[in-house]
């Protein structure tokens, strides 16, 4: 079975339930940046760049609570170099962020429509082994995957990635 096969199978097992959460998840999430960027009085791509900053290795409410820190100038314990991304995303916004993943996960946070986050969860949902993640090439795959099954079911690559994210997590927190 391919990536868009299995991709396509979990989509099309989804409930009302999830596709609502899959279909606000990012809107919520920009709510959470735009926050931040108000805090630092700065702009969208800054706040949903430091968002994605503390996303690596943390559940998405402690990402959120750490966002929240930093924009007020609070201590943020974790990852050294999580941290340092947020510090970056100041001045640089969405070019501070060199990964993959976090980049994509700015953007889509920010509110591109087309951006496909591809994280453990994604890696997972796709059959393949997570915890060493994926190479560039692996990751533009799973990406286009993601892309077409959205077409295929008429939402947009986010809101088809987050439903697949959601129903691999089994959750939508």
């Amino acid at each position: 079975m391919t990536t868009y096969e299995t991709y396509l199978d979990i989509v099309n097992s989804a409930t009302p339930a999830q596709i609502e959460a899959a279909s606000v998840w990012y809107f919520e999430a920009q709510e959470v940046a735009e926050d931040v960027a108000e805090l630092l009085s700065t702009s969208l791509e800054v706040g949903a760049s430091i968002v994605a900053s503390f996303s690596p290795r943390e559940r998405w409410s402690s990402n959120v609570a750490k966002s929240y820190a930093f924009a007020n100038g609070k201590p943020v314990t974790g990852l050294s170099n999580n941290l340092a991304m947020a510090m970056a995303s100041v001045t640089l916004g969405f070019d501070a962020l060199k990964g993959l993943k976090t980049n994509a996960f700015a953007r889509a946070i920010a509110g591109d429509k087309n951006s496909v986050v591809i994280d453990m969860w994604m890696i997972k949902a796709a059959g393949m082994e997570s915890s060493k993640g994926v190479n560039k090439k692996e990751y533009k795959e799973l990406s286009l995957a993601v892309t077409e099954v959205a077409t295929r079911v008429k939402l947009t690559p986010r809101t088809t990635q987050a439903l697949i994210w959601i129903i691999a997590r089994g959750s939508h927190a």
